[in-house]
C-alpha cells in the first residue's frame, strides 16, 4: 500500500459535520433560553464543547485579521471572568455560587462569545432560525411562569396585595405578597421575586421589533410567531406591574420605541445617534455624583454631599432609597486595596424595614465592582462597549435582514438596560441562593449574539480604489 494512499483514509474533514455543529447550535441557544435556574456550571460545560466543536469545522477558514479585531472584545471579557473566578466574592460570599461554577465564569463567557462569532462561518446556521428558537423558548418559559403565578393569584395582585403577608405559625412573611410570583426555577416551582421574574417577560417583550420589519404576506408564520410572543410578554408584566418593575418596563418600552423608529425613520438617525448619546452622557454624570458622594473620607466632596442631602428629590435620589445605600458602600473607599479585587457580599449587609436582607445593589455595573473587583469591572465595561459599538456597524452594514439586526439589537440593549436598573441577585425568596449577574442565562444568549454580530458586517467598498477590489474578495467568509 502506498503512502499516498494510507495519508488518503486517515484524512479527515471536520468541514462536514458543519451542519450537524449548526443545529447543537440551536439546541445550545434552546437550553440556555429555557432557563433552568442555577445551571451554570452545566451552561458552562456546554459552551465549551460547542466551542470545540465549532473550531474543529471552522478553523481553516478563521482569518488572522478576524480573529484579532475580535480578541478586543473577547479577552476583556475573559479577564473579567478570571477576576471574578479568583475574587473574594465567590470565596468568602455566603451563597456564592461555589468553587466548580467559580472555575467555569471565564471558560463559559469565552467560550459562548466564541461560539458566536465561529458560528458566522457556518452556512447552514442562520441567525433568524436562532433568534427563534432563542424567543420560543424564551416564550415557553414565561408562559409556565405566568401560569404558575396565576395559580396561586390573581392578576394586579401586586397592586391589590402590595402591602399584605402571609402568615406562617403566627409569623408575617418576610416580604409582602405583592413582591412575590412563581417560576420554573431549576426542576421545580419555586417563589421568587417579582423583580426577578419580571426580567422574563420584559426581554420577551422585544420580540414586537421584528413584527415591525417583517412583512406580513411574505412571512406569516415568523410574523404571527412574534405577534403572539409579545402579547404574552405584555400581558405577564402587566397582571404582575409593581412600584419595583414600573420604571424597568418604561424604560424598556421606550427604548423598544426608540430602536423601532431608528429602523423605520432613517432619515432621522442622526436625531437617534444624539439620543443615545444623550442617554449615555446622562447615565456617566449619575454614576459621577453617585460615585464623589460616596466617598466621606475625601474633603472636596463635602460640599456636593450637603447639597444632595438638602434636597429632598436629590437626597431620595443619591441617599436614602434602598439601591442608594448598597451603591454607596460599594463605592465608598473604592481605590482601597480591600475592595479593588471584589468584596464579599457579607460585609455590606444590611436590612429592610420588612427583614429582607439585601447585600448587592441591584445594578449590573456596580455589582460588578463586589463580584470582580474594580479591575474585572472595568475590563467588562470595556469589552461590552467595543460590542456595542461593533452592534451599531452590524444595524447599519450587517449581511442579515433588516428585521433580524434590529432584533438582535432589541435582544442586547433590553437585557443590557434593564439589568442595569433592577437586578435581582437572590431571586429565591425563601432561600440564600446567590445567582449572580454574570451566571445569567440572559447574558449568556447576549454573548453569543454579540460574538455573531462581531463578524457579521459588511465590507465597506470604496470604488475610489478599484484595484483593493481583488483584496476585498479575498477576505470574504467562506461558508461551510
Amino acid at each position: 500500500m502506498s503512502e499516498e494512499t494510507v495519508n488518503k483514509k486517515v484524512r479527515f474533514d471536520f468541514s462536514n459535520y458543519g451542519i450537524v455543529v449548526g443545529f447543537l447550535c440551536l439546541e445550545v441557544l434552546a437550553f440556555v433560553s429555557f432557563y433552568l435556574g442555577h445551571s451554570f456550571l452545566l451552561y458552562g460545560i456546554l459552551s465549551l464543547v460547542l466551542m470545540l466543536l465549532l473550531l474543529l469545522v471552522t478553523f481553516r477558514q478563521i482569518k488572522v485579521d478576524q480573529i484579532s479585531s475580535f480578541a478586543f472584545f473577547i479577552f476583556p471579557i475573559f479577564v473579567f471572568g478570571l477576576l471574578t473566578a479568583l475574587s473574594r466574592f465567590n470565596y468568602n460570599s455566603v451563597g456564592a455560587i461555589g468553587v466548580a461554577e467559580s472555575i467555569f465564569v471565564p471558560i463559559c463567557l469565552t467560550c459562548i462569545g466564541l461560539s458566536g462569532f465561529l458560528s458566522t462561518y457556518i452556512s447552514k446556521f442562520k441567525i433568524r432560525t436562532a433568534l427563534l428558537v432563542i424567543y420560543s423558548a424564551l416564550g415557553i418559559f414565561v408562559l409556565i411562569n405566568l401560569i404558575a403565578t396565576m395559580v396561586y393569584y390573581v392578576p394586579f395582585y401586586t397592586l391589590i396585595y402590595k402591602n399584605s403577608y402571609f402568615v406562617y405559625d403566627g409569623k408575617a412573611s418576610l416580604v409582602p405578597i405583592g413582591s412575590m410570583a412563581y417560576m420554573l426555577y431549576g426542576f421545580q416551582i419555586s417563589e421568587v421575586s417579582i423583580g426577578y421574574w419580571s426580567l422574563f417577560p420584559s426581554l420577551l417583550l422585544t420580540a414586537v421589533i421584528p413584527s415591525f420589519f417583517i412583512k406580513y404576506k411574505e412571512n406569516r408564520n415568523v410574523f404571527l410567531i412574534y405577534l403572539v410572543l409579545s402579547i404574552l410578554a405584555f400581558i405577564s408584566l402587566l397582571f404582575t406591574i409593581s412600584k419595583l418593575t414600573l420604571l424597568s418596563d418604561l424604560v424598556l418600552i421606550v427604548g423598544i420605541a426608540i430602536i423601532i423608529l431608528a429602523g423605520k425613520l432613517k432619515q432621522y438617525r442622526g436625531v437617534f445617534n444624539w439620543m443615545m448619546i444623550a442617554i449615555g452622557a446622562i447615565v456617566v454624570i449619575a454614576i459621577i455624583i453617585l460615585f464623589l458622594n460616596a466617598q466621606k473620607n475625601w474633603g472636596f466632596t463635602t460640599g456636593l454631599r450637603n447639597a444632595i442631602s438638602k434636597n429632598a428629590l436629590m437626597d431620595r435620589l443619591f441617599n436614602s432609597n434602598r439601591f442608594a445605600i448598597s451603591i454607596n458602600a460599594i463605592l465608598q473607599d473604592l481605590f482601597s486595596k480591600e475592595k479593588i479585587f471584589g468584596i464579599p457580599v457579607g460585609l455590606y449587609a444590611y436590612q429592610y424595614e420588612n427583614g429582607v436582607k439585601q447585600v448587592l445593589s441591584g445594578f449590573w455595573i456596580f455589582d460588578n465592582l463586589q463580584s470582580s473587583g474594580l479591575f474585572g469591572a472595568l475590563f467588562f465595561l470595556g469589552g461590552i462597549i467595543i460590542a456595542i459599538k461593533k452592534l451599531f456597524n452590524y444595524i447599519d452594514h450587517g449581511e442579515d435582514e433588516e428585521a433580524d439586526r434590529y432584533q438582535i439589537a432589541g435582544y442586547v440593549l433590553g437585557f443590557l438596560f434593564v439589568s442595569l436598573i433592577l437586578f435581582d441577585n437572590y431571586p429565591l425568596i425563601n432561600a440564600n441562593n446567590l445567582s449572580p449577574f454574570f451566571t445569567s442565562s440572559p447574558l449568556i444568549i447576549v454573548l453569543f449574539l454579540l460574538g455573531y454580530a462581531f463578524n457579521k458586517v459588511k465590507p465597506v467598498i470604496k470604488e475610489e480604489k478599484p484595484q483593493e477590489n481583488k483584496e476585498e474578495k479575498d477576505d470574504e467568509i467562506i461558508k461551510i
